[in-house]
């Protein structure tokens, strides 16, 4: 799988828009576009931010089934 994929499957499972996303990360909904289109990949710092906010929202969703 390619950061692109990635990046949009992630969004997918947890149901966020591009644009709920890009302002979750202070970039622009384009950006997101760009990343998941595989025009480009974010940077180091942009790619830790994205895994700290899928992990916060798995343990968002584990929680809700309890």
């Amino acid at each position: 799988m390619t950061t692109a994929e990635i990046i949009k499957e992630l969004r997918h499972n947890v149901n966020m828009t591009q644009d709920e996303m890009a302002q979750a990360l202070f970039v622009t909904r384009q950006a997101v576009s760009r990343w998941e289109n595989g025009d480009t990949t974010p940077n180091l710092e942009t790619l830790k931010q994205i895994s700290k906010m899928f992990i916060m929202k798995k343990k968002q969703r584990q929680y809700k089934t309890f």
